[in-house]
């Protein structure tokens, strides 16, 4: 799974949760500015595990906290 695949499915939950959001989702964007609170980024990680079939451990959570971020460690 590339950076771009990955942003897409994030900028489309991103866009479910907060439709004001936009289409572009800078990578340096943390959650808050993007109106995604905890328990919609947890909806988000749970989302992303189904559909690429990676594992997302709950202790890195709170280190991932803007879009790069996630990228980042999804594509990683």
């Amino acid at each position: 799974m590339n950076h771009a695949q990955v942003r897409v499915l994030v900028a489309d939950f991103v866009r479910d949760v907060n439709p004001d959001a936009g289409a572009d989702l800078p990578t340096e964007s943390t959650w808050s500015e993007l109106g995604v609170d905890s328990l919609s980024l947890v909806d988000l990680l749970f989302k992303l595990e189904r559909e690429l079939g990676v594992s997302i451990p709950d202790e890195v959570l709170p280190g991932i906290t803007t879009v790069g971020g996630l990228m980042a460690h999804v594509a990683g």
